[in-house]
């Protein structure tokens, strides 16, 4: 396997790590990068490594993260390998990837240099434990919502990537296990071409003692990143809607005299002028990042807004009508929440389109 150079991040492994190169080695992989992530125990294991003739060994002091690792070997890769080869199979060092998936996965991206490839494990196997299957099923759903991309298995360590493909993925961030989903979030929002193909799905009985990712910890931080952008999107939408309601508020009070559908209506319009226009350059600049020209962006999500703002007028109408005896802007509450949760869907894919 002369084409592809096999990338693996170890920070203190265990003697699986030799029996997982001495399988690479019989199947012909000519070229393996280790990457010794700070590992302050079993450096007897590294002694060996060296001894390999085929594995390059390339060490620092202190412990930094998967993701700093693959990134460092990714770099080194790009410096010394690259000319020599036609992309980089990330495995990870406990022996869960066989073989014969590294090479499967190996072949995919040497007949696919223009896309991502990544080994999908079946969760819906007998052994699998009930918090990685419920996990990884939650991530799948939470990801296919937020980024238009449904796969398999999102937290999967075997992945085939090709060279055109890998300054990219130095520039997403992270120094620990997120860089990974953060890598997919970068493909995805790239749009380039993701391949998943089936593994076999291993797990040993003693994982949970040598598995270096924190459940709690790791998680959160994980889910922070893919959550990331909606958390934006959350935050400028909740200040915009502040406004909104200030606005609608002062109005309906300051008009009280008026006709109160004609009040809920002109108070409406005026709030989703004022709160629309800071909500459009506080998603366009910081959350979506759109490459479109603004004035073209701002015409459709005015347009955008007007058919929110026409639905939450009728709608606000509608129940204060039906329940005289509670405030407009109770209503409005509800009405522009539900409109909020469709509205980031229609945004991502309609109006800034990333």
């Amino acid at each position: 396997m002369n084409d592809v150079v096999v990338l693996i991040p170890a920070y203190n492994p265990s003697i699986k790590l030799l029996k997982l190169l001495d399988d690479l080695t019989n199947a012909s992989f000519n070229k393996i990068l280790v990457v010794n992530d700070g590992s302050c125990q079993n450096k007897n294991i590294f002694k060996k490594i060296k001894k390999y003739e085929n594995v390059i060994l390339l060490e620092y002091n202190e412990n930094q993260g998967k993701g700093y690792a693959l990134k460092y070997g990714i770099n080194y890769y790009l410096e010394n390998l690259k000319d020599k080869s036609k992309g980089i199979v990330t495995v990870d060092a406990d022996l869960q990837h066989q073989v014969d998936d590294v090479i499967n996965i190996s072949l995919k991206l040497i007949g696919n240099p223009d896309s991502l490839i990544l080994g999908s494990r079946n969760f819906k196997e007998k052994g699998v434990p009930f918090l990685s299957r419920f996990g990884n099923k939650v991530t799948s759903i939470c990801f296919s919502f937020l980024y238009g991309k449904s796969l398999k298995d999102t937290q999967t360590g075997l992945r085939g990537i090709p060279n055109r493909y890998l300054n990219l993925s130095l520039e997403a961030s992270g120094k620990r296990f997120e860089y990974e989903m953060n890598l997919l979030i970068k493909f995805v929002k790239e749009k380039i071409n993701i391949i998943e193909y089936p593994i076999t799905t291993i797990y040993f009985k003693n994982d949970l003692n040598e598995s270096h990712f924190k459940r709690i910890g790791d998680s959160l931080i994980i889910y922070k990143n893919l959550f990331n952008e909606y958390i934006k999107y959350g935050l400028t939408s909740l200040f915009a809607a502040i406004i909104d309601l200030i606005i609608f508020t002062l109005f309906v009070n300051s008009f009280n005299t008026l006709d109160n559908n004609l009040t809920i209506i002109l108070g409406t319009i005026i709030a989703r002028i004022v709160s629309g226009f800071v909500n459009f350059n506080l998603t366009n600049y910081l959350v979506f990042k759109s490459h479109e020209k603004s004035e073209k962006l701002l015409g459709k999500f005015y347009l955008h807004n007007i058919c929110n703002m026409t639905i939450s007028a009728i709608l606000v109408m509608l129940f204060h009508n039906l329940f005289p005896m509670f405030h407009e802007t109770y209503f409005k509450m509800v009405v522009d929440i539900l409109i909020y949760f469709i509205g980031y869907k229609i945004q991502k894919k309609y109006i800034f389109k990333v």
